[in-house]
């Protein structure tokens, strides 16, 4: 992994700005405690398995909240600020979306007597 960040002295990497200077790094983080470890190694080791990773194999990995939480930012970006009500009118767009698909909106448009011209149809 360290091959993927900047070399040289000027590298915002310690790694990398380490090795530059002819330094060696000292791992201050000695990891998980043993006992923590043997409970987490048979879960670990599960989902390595090859029958479940067989099923990544096709990049259909996204829950479906994680597919919900991209729908809505599509909307709304986080980076933007915006007032409540506009991220309220974004959450409900995107759950009519999410859950009906665009034609969710056609009947939201009717409710508010919204014409729909008719090669929308």
């Amino acid at each position: 992994m360290h091959g993927q960040c900047p070399i040289g002295k000027e590298s915002w990497y310690f790694y990398q700005q380490a090795m530059a200077n002819g330094k060696t790094i000292s791992e201050k983080y000695t990891g998980l405690p043993n006992n923590i470890l043997n409970i987490i190694k048979p879960v670990y080791l599960e989902l390595c398995s090859r029958d479940l990773l067989q099923k990544c194999l096709h990049g259909k990995t996204q829950n479906a909240n994680e597919s919900f939480n991209s729908t809505l930012w599509r909307r709304v970006p986080k980076e933007t600020f915006v007032w409540l009500k506009t991220v309220k009118i974004g959450a409900y767009d995107a759950a009519i979306q999410f859950n009906v698909g665009y034609m969710g909106c056609l009947t939201v448009f009717e409710k508010l007597n919204i014409e729909i011209l008719d090669f929308l149809h």
